[in-house]
């Protein structure tokens, strides 16, 4: 049986107050890989009910699928600090499949990955849409110091694109579904972001 106190304890540690991107938070790895933990479980609940036997491995790939970003390729190097840091935390088996999903969430769709795999790709992917991506967006925007039409320009230009490609990486249904109602949820804000940037007062 896992720790997971004393192994969230440790994500916190190596991440809680570490700037892994310039343009995000400090901190930002860790708080996404809570959030993507939490998208995994509810994913696996409705997905696959009678799996709870990989619940905590999809919790804790969750919370440190992102430990080694910054160093690239991310993934490669995250596997590797993983192993390192959770060696004496878990079992030999639990650790093999938490660092599978460390070394392998980015790698979508290149092979057949068992479901604990599969999850957390598609949480990750979840994650970084609808609110949090008008989040990220703000931060990437300000950290440039670009002006509101830059990000328009971005999301007049390159969301569509970039949203198709990573919709298509998803591994299930119920995720596409999720990933649709976050998509108009930006598509939405964005609409009434460009209007009011404009200067145009809107009453829906």
């Amino acid at each position: 049986m896992m720790d997971l106190v004393v192994i969230k304890d440790k994500a916190w540690q190596s991440m809680g107050k570490r700037l892994s991107h310039p343009d995000r938070e400090p901190g930002y790895a860790y708080y996404h890989g809570q959030r993507v933990a939490k998208i995994a479980l509810t994913l696996r609940e409705l997905i696959l009910p009678d799996e709870q036997i990989y619940d905590d491995v999809i919790r804790v790939g969750g919370w440190f699928h992102d430990v080694g970003k910054g160093i690239e390729p991310h993934w490669t190097y995250g596997a590797l600090i993983c192993q390192e840091l959770l060696e004496d935390l878990c079992s030999p088996a639990k650790l093999e499949q938490i660092v599978e999903i460390v070394g392998s969430h980015t790698l979508r769709k290149t092979k057949e990955y068992p479901h604990y795999v599969k999850l957390v790709q598609d949480a990750d992917i979840l994650d970084h849409f609808g609110s949090q991506e008008i989040w990220l967006g703000f931060w990437h925007s300000a950290f440039r110091r670009e002006t509101v039409d830059y990000m328009l320009e971005f999301y007049a230009d390159s969301y569509e694109p970039n949203t198709k490609r990573v919709r298509d990486l998803l591994n299930y249904p119920e995720s596409v579904a999720f990933f649709d109602e976050k998509d108009r949820f930006v598509k939405d804000f964005i609409a009434r972001f460009a209007r009011e940037a404009q200067g145009d007062l809107v009453r829906e």
